[in-house]
């Protein structure tokens, strides 16, 4: 009899083990030495940032982009993550995004100090006409614009001493360049009849609740671009097999330090997907699914990427995301990305303000990601992140 027990207790200590999430140290010495990289280019008709076959993209009526037109001028909108009254969880319920569902690449980052976080949305293969809700830009969202060097719609900035925006996109020479889109700009501005109020026709074509409210035609304001900008080459390497690289991992926990903004992203080994869902205040609820507001379709990512990223707070709503190399900061560290249901412990290196970001795997090689889209969490040291 105490023999059965001692081995049910083994396997049940067995199966806890096996069930437990894997923390991740955000900051330890990995010991991966970057290899040296080159431009990278895809073949015409492949798409730079997703690896997708353009023209088997499905665009909606009104929308522009590298898969309409054959221009690569990606634009990068901010995308307000307000928590919703009635789901208690971030950008959820009718606080749900509109648009982002074409978007090529969805970063996340850091607003407040309390946890709260603020997204942006690259979009390139397709730019829809609206887009929201469109809020305000910190620095590190700045610093994002210059490395893709393309056109960014934001509705307000930063101004506070330490942490400018106006500032510093003049000292970066962006201001004369034609990319800069503020929707709080003076009616005279060309791109001010393009940002409106949202009314949704998910919510009985009701106007949105304000201050989340501002929609964007994105596509109509890629096309006030000088037609001689170029942006960066900011062409990732895509791999034509599923990953098999790095430990299994089908669930991803991301922390930010508060029940209604953290978040969790499950794998579908059918599909080959991750979709985001939004944990809450109630903690007997259950995670809410992150959707498009219109549609209430799930947005899903092919790839998704922690980039452990030093950041200060220079006042409580006045983070600094350093994901550039800057004031001190190597503009380096570790990247954990989760692909095909696997994780591979790797290193992020962004060497100035005009290069791009480079994900490396364990060895140092550039990482060859999986064709779809890519969502990248660039998260403060002092968060955590698990997975199992």
């Amino acid at each position: 009899m105490k023999k059965c027990l001692l081995l049910l207790l083994v396997l049940c200590l067995m199966v806890g083990s096996a069930l437990a999430d894997t923390e991740i140290n955000g900051s330890a010495n990995r010991g991966i030495t970057p290899q040296s990289v080159t431009v990278n280019f895809v073949d015409e008709g492949i798409s730079p940032t997703t690896g997708r076959q353009l023209s088997s993209l499905v665009a909606p009526m009104g929308a522009t982009g590298l898969a309409v037109t054959g221009r690569y001028m990606p634009m990068l909108v901010q995308i307000s993550n307000p928590v919703d009254d009635k789901t208690q969880a971030a950008g959820s319920g009718n606080r749900a995004p509109w648009g982002v569902q074409y978007a090529d690449i969805i970063y996340e980052l850091p607003l407040h100090k309390n946890g709260e976080t603020r997204l942006t949305a690259l979009f390139s293969d397709i730019i829809p006409e609206a887009v929201g809700p469109i809020r305000s830009a910190r620095l590190g969202h700045a610093w994002l614009r210059e490395e893709w060097d393309c056109g960014f719609m934001y509705f307000g900035q930063q101004e506070y001493t330490n942490t400018n925006v106006p500032a510093e996109f003049k000292d970066l020479g962006a201001t004369t360049k034609g990319v800069l889109f503020p929707g709080t700009a003076g009616t005279a501005k060309p791109w001010k009849q393009f940002y409106e109020a949202y009314v949704s026709a998910y919510l009985g074509n009701k106007a949105v609740k304000a201050p989340n409210n501002r929609t964007g035609n994105a596509a109509e304001i890629s096309k006030l671009i000088p037609d001689d900008h170029t942006a960066t080459n900011h062409t990732f390497l895509f791999a034509d097999e599923p990953c098999t690289q790095g430990d299994e991992a089908t669930s991803i926990n991301v922390s930010w330090g508060r029940g209604d903004f953290n978040s969790i992203f499950s794998y579908d080994a059918e599909k080959g997907l991750y979709t985001r869902s939004m944990e809450t205040k109630n903690r007997k609820a259950k995670p809410v699914v992150w959707v498009e507001l219109e549609t209430q379709q799930p947005i899903t990512f092919s790839n998704v990427i922690v980039q452990w990223t030093p950041t200060e707070y220079k006042g409580l709503d006045a983070p600094v995301t350093y994901n550039v190399a800057k004031d001190g900061y190597s503009g380096a560290g570790n990247a954990d990305i989760f692909m095909n249901g696997r994780h591979i412990a790797g290193y992020w290196k962004r060497d100035g303000m005009n290069t791009r970001t480079v994900f490396y795997d364990a060895e140092g090689k550039e990482i060859q990601f999986q064709r779809g889209t890519t969502m990248i969490v660039q998260l403060p040291l002092e968060n955590k992140c698990s997975y199992n």
